[in-house]
């Protein structure tokens, strides 16, 4: 399971003090638990004059601290997205050939930073329904077919909320059909947590089916659900992650399924929540 840490601040300033500034910081939970090492990539998005800017590793975090700590310093900006990968392998593809730079999150084009936490079964089904934005593909991960069925569904309406929740619907609708040739799937996700920023946004879809999934729950929040996105409101700026980024107060749970938007709007930080019917 991926760890996901966005902020949206009202003006240009770091987020170091989530990315790795405490002992629950993103970078803290790369290596939190034994045997759920976040080992399979990180990366971090954020603006600059409107633009993406996107730093990103193959490796393990844990292990390129200074370089993680770099990047995290240099994202001075009004939204950051940075990403831990656990690698997902719906496919069944040997693990070397998940592990690469194209496979490695944020994905970013259009303007769009975009992240993932979760597992897509169904990808090559999806992937065959991208029509043109198929060829934009260039790993072999599920979060790039997401990455892209959004862009898709982007294009067509315009809003970022409705692109998410019209990917939901297309993935559930594609399920449908493909449910009877895939008998081993009982689902056709795990985890449907996205976030997607442009320079004045951040839109996220907290959707995950399977919070108790083994036993399991957050790595360094005990009691918090797998998979529940956790956020908070502070005086000047918005924070969503995986899990608290911290030991302060104030942290929420996320509905599932819920869709997230904050956005600056006449000057003032806005936000905003859709509770969504499946």
């Amino acid at each position: 399971m991926c760890r996901i840490t966005a902020v949206l601040s009202s003006r240009p300033a770091s987020s170091r003090d989530l990315l790795y500034g405490n002992k629950k910081s993103l970078l803290a939970q790369a290596d939190a638990v034994e045997g759920r090492f976040q080992d399979d990539g990180w990366g971090i998005g954020f603006f600059r004059a409107r633009t993406p800017v996107v730093v990103k590793s193959p490796g393990a975090a844990r292990l390129e601290k200074p370089a993680f700590e770099a990047a995290a310093d240099a994202a001075v900006s009004r939204i950051t997205v940075a990403h831990l990968r656990d690698a997902s392998n719906p496919s069944g593809l040997p693990k070397a050939s998940l592990i690469s730079r194209n496979n490695t999150q944020p994905f970013s084009a259009g303007g769009l930073v975009f992240a993932h936490n979760g597992t897509l079964f169904i990808k090559d089904e999806i992937r065959a329904h991208l029509g043109k934005y198929a060829s934009k593909v260039k790993g072999a991960n599920d979060s790039e077919v997401i990455f892209w069925q959004v862009i898709k569904m982007l294009d067509a309406c315009g809003s970022p909320e409705a692109a998410l929740e019209m990917a939901l619907d297309e993935i559930r609708t594609v399920w449908n059909s493909a449910k009877k040739s895939r008998p081993e799937l009982k689902a056709p996700y795990r985890g449907l947590n996205l976030f997607l920023a442009s320079a004045d946004s951040l839109t996220v879809l907290c959707h995950y089916q399977l919070k108790k999934e083994g036993g399991k729950g957050a790595l360094l929040t005990p009691g918090w659900e797998f998979g529940r996105i956790a956020w908070r409101r502070e005086k000047d700026r918005v924070v969503f992650s995986s899990e608290p980024a911290d030991s302060g107060k104030g942290w929420k749970k996320m509905n599932d399924p819920e869709i997230a938007r904050a956005e600056m709007r006449g000057g003032k930080l806005r936000l905003s929540f859709k509770r969504i019917t499946l």
